[in-house]
């Protein structure tokens, strides 16, 4: 059966129970719908966040097939959108450019969930104003400041958060401060993780996947007439020891590696915005600094035959400077500005007995004006911003481009329940920065650079949405063609084509989702394994979820996500094995007792049958000489949440 056929057995086989089930009808939907700006937006809601708050990027975006995370462990999750490396993506955190080029066999941006106030993706046509080389789209974080946790009447306020996961008896803890005294407000932050290596499906341990990490975040705010400042800084750290390679267990011949190392991710975000809280239709202007750093530093352990083990220092830090202002124009909102970014990738290290040091740096500025606003039935969107930037290269060889990015979206809402949106990109990217990890001695060669052209994006989104009472279905087509898009010292071509399909019904108490996506990614037109993507893209091919939640009685909720991935093709000239379709279903329970609601039970079942599997967007599965790195079994996890 083909995946088309496929995709539309499954969505009509799930509408049968989910007609049946269509009374009572909630009739007003806001409270029970995602937060996503525009359709084809994909935003967990804040539920969905809320629900991951002891977890990690993979729980927050869990019940989307379109945005896969891959591995096991904290270190090593790559979120990837439509099969895309958020690597081509412009990601940003409270509104700061993040640096998220290290090393392939780690992760880029750890997030902490419990501080996220808000996600949003905007998979492939993202708007002039989301940042610099939004080749595939966007990801944005929005974390929390102590104004979005107080209780109305209230100026001090605190939240403790304990859990617990059998598997591996991982801990965790957090605690959180927040209050308000005249103008200014602030919120302080701290959670610690730890844990034994989990143990997967088999029964078996997976070596040196124990929790380890740290976060830590800060937030002072102060108003002033008609002016807010925010200053915030937030951290996460992790130091253990990992697998040699982070992201799988090892392979079976090939370089002798020892069994394990140590890794030291600390990765950072400081924010500082200025903005004005009172617009008079002309003048509302942004001011925004901040600088993020990634540092990795991993080590070889000392064995009787190495005196002096290998070592790697990596060092990716972005400091950006936007400075805007949005303006009412003839019924749209205009937001304009110029905004700078400042990118450095440093290595130095031992690699083989042999010490090395290599730079590249990257100063692009752009000017940027994106409009949105009505015009009848139609929302429209589009933005136009042109970059220069000037690349320099690890032996000092310099590159400069220009380039223009625009960006269109409409969404016609051609009867009141049924909207039609489309939307088109062409995107510049410059000259790109290599991986910190990826640099090397013939980086220096004079024209070692020659072959890299600047990396230039196009992407297409058409999509339909019915809505009538409670029930919402949602189709769309989409495709990326990023071109030249740097691989090492060459220029690939990279292109990602797939569908989406959802069905949601609302009833009174709560919902059912079903979303199912299938993406087909090639590099230079070809099919291309997980190897030849890394750090370009994953293999995710036919990818369902089911989501549910109901409220059977005052405080009690019930609900769970099941995944559902489908058996794939090895793609690439040099595979051997197939991608292996799973099923894995998550289940919990939250309680809110009705004399102390400021406290929230809640009991989780983990992967509830026991599967033994590996996500898939997780490295290797192609490859029969690759020991992928399984997700946990089955684990039972309890949460109690304490607001004061």
């Amino acid at each position: 059966m083909s995946r088309p056929s496929l995709a539309a057995l499954l969505m009509g086989t799930a509408l049968l129970p989910l007609s049946a089930a269509a009374q009572p009808i909630l009739l007003d939907e806001i409270t029970l719908t995602a937060t996503a700006d525009r359709p084809g937006q994909i935003a967990p809601s804040p539920e969905q966040i809320e629900d991951a708050r002891t977890g990690s990027l993979e729980d927050v975006f869990r019940a989307e097939p379109s945005v896969s995370v891959s591995s096991g462990i904290a270190i090593a999750e790559r979120v990837f959108v439509n099969g895309i490396d958020e690597q081509q993506l412009s990601v940003t955190v409270d509104g700061a450019a993040q640096n998220n080029r290290m090393f392939h066999h780690t992760g880029t941006n750890m997030i902490d969930p419990a501080l996220l106030k808000a996600a949003r993706v905007d998979p492939g046509v993202a708007p002039a104003d989301a940042g610099f080389a939004a080749l595939g789209g966007s990801i944005a974080y929005e974390t929390k400041s102590a104004l979005d946790l107080l209780e109305d009447g209230r100026d001090m306020g605190g939240r403790v958060t304990l859990g617990y996961g059998d598997n591996g008896g991982t801990g965790t803890a957090a605690v959180t401060l927040f209050g308000r005294r005249g103008p200014v407000d602030a919120m302080i932050y701290a959670k610690r993780a730890t844990g034994d290596a989990y143990e997967d499906g088999n029964g078996r341990t997976v070596p040196f996947t124990g929790a380890d990490l740290t976060s830590q975040a800060l937030k002072l705010g102060a108003t002033f007439g008609d002016w807010r400042a925010e200053l915030g800084a937030i951290r996460f750290q992790d130091d253990a020891l990992r697998p040699y390679r982070a992201n799988f267990g090892g392979t079976i011949g090939g370089r002798p590696v020892p069994e394990s190392r140590r890794y030291a991710l600390d990765q950072s975000t400081q924010t500082l915005t200025i903005r004005r809280t009172v617009a008079d239709g002309l003048l509302d202007p942004e001011i925004r600094i901040a600088r993020s750093r990634s540092e990795l530093d991993t080590t070889d352990l000392p064995t009787p035959g190495t005196v002096q083990p290998d070592f790697n220092n990596g060092d990716a830090d972005t400091v950006s400077v936007v400075v805007q202002n949005r303006m009412q124009v003839a019924g749209f909102e205009v937001t304009a500005g110029v905004d700078n970014y400042r990118t450095a990738a440093r290595y130095e290290g031992q690699f083989r007995g042999i010490a090395a040091a290599f730079r590249e740096d990257r100063t692009t500025t752009g000017v940027f004006a994106q409009a949105r606003g009505a015009v009848g039935d139609l929302d429209v969107s589009g933005g136009l911003r042109h970059d220069f930037s000037r690349f320099t290269g690890a032996g000092g060889q310099e590159i400069d481009t220009e380039g223009t990015s625009a960006n269109v979206d409409v969404s016609w809402a051609a009867t009141p329940e049924l909207t039609f949106n489309g939307g088109l990109s062409s995107v510049f990217g410059g000259t790109q920065l290599a991986s910190v990890y990826e640099l090397d001695s013939p980086f220096l060669l004079e024209r070692a650079y020659d072959a890299l052209n600047p990396t230039r994006a196009h992407n297409a989104v058409l999509g339909a949405e019915w809505r009538r009472g409670g029930t919402t279905l949602g189709a769309e087509l989409f495709r990326t063609r990023i071109d030249d898009i740097r691989k090492g010292l060459v220029s690939r071509d990279l292109e990602s084509e797939g569908f989406r399909l959802s069905a949601r019904q609302d009833w009174q108490g709560g919902f059912a989702a079903l979303r199912y996506s299938d993406t087909d990614v090639t590099l230079d037109g070809a099919p291309a394994s997980s190897f030849d993507l890394r750090e370009l893209g994953t293999v995710p091919g036919g990818m369902l979820t089911l989501e549910a939640r109901h409220e059977v009685m005052a405080g009690l909720s019930l609900g769970g996500i099941v995944q559902h991935a489908i058996e794939e093709d090895g793609r690439g000239a040099d595979v051997d094995s197939d991608w292996p379709g799973y099923t894995v279903v998550d289940v919990f329970a939250e309680y809110e007792p009705a004399g102390l609601r400021n406290v929230t039970l809640r009991a989780e079942v983990n992967n509830l049958f026991d599967r033994a599997y590996a996500d898939r967007a997780t490295y290797g599965a192609d490859f029969t000489s690759v020991v992928q790195q399984l997700e946990p079994g089955r684990s039972i996890a309890l949460t109690a949440d304490l607001r004061f």
